[in-house]
């Protein structure tokens, strides 16, 4: 209980960091390592739709939606980023090692040690957010995505942008 409690917290709280809080006119910038140690703040991948996904190497659904999201950028990556985190205390080397094995195309980062905000806990993995190109929270789902779902979504939000 007290873990998925923990995945929860920082999951939200990451996500909201990334959004404009108390209409401030932008979003906090948050830093996370990724899997060669290179540390990557949020603001790196500004300017482009956002999916952020939660997902870890034990999590069974998590890496069956891997394949869809390499497709996902691999068709949208001009105007997508995907960014997948690694919710897990996994070493570093076995997660690169994992995500490589993989052919992982898109930036992956380590979920860090500490939360950071205590906020309304994660619901579960795999998780996916979608960001706007400022930093604002556009949509929130829970469960494996398809690339043909992500696509949709990709769709529906040009739509909205476009009325």
């Amino acid at each position: 209980m007290k873990r998925n409690q923990l995945i929860r917290s920082v999951l939200l709280a990451w996500v909201i960091s990334l959004s404009p809080i108390y209409g401030s006119a932008a979003p906090i910038d948050y830093e996370l390592v990724d899997i060669y140690g290179e540390n990557k703040q949020i603001s790196d991948y500004q300017g482009r739709l956002l999916f952020v996904n939660f997902w870890a190497t034990w999590c069974g659904p998590c890496i069956r939606e891997i394949p869809d999201l390499i497709e996902f950028r691999n068709t949208f990556g001009d105007r997508i980023e995907v960014i997948g985190i690694a919710f897990e205390k996994t070493p570093v080397d076995q997660i690169r090692d994992f995500a490589e094995e993989l052919n992982i195309n898109y930036p992956v980062l380590l979920i860090g040690d500490e939360p950071l905000i205590p906020m309304e806990p994660l619901k579960g993995l795999p998780s996916t957010f979608v960001l706007s190109s400022t930093g604002e929270l556009l949509k929130t789902h829970i469960g494996p995505v398809t690339a043909n779902q992500l696509e949709r979504w990709l769709l529906e939000l040009d739509a909205q942008v476009e009325n």
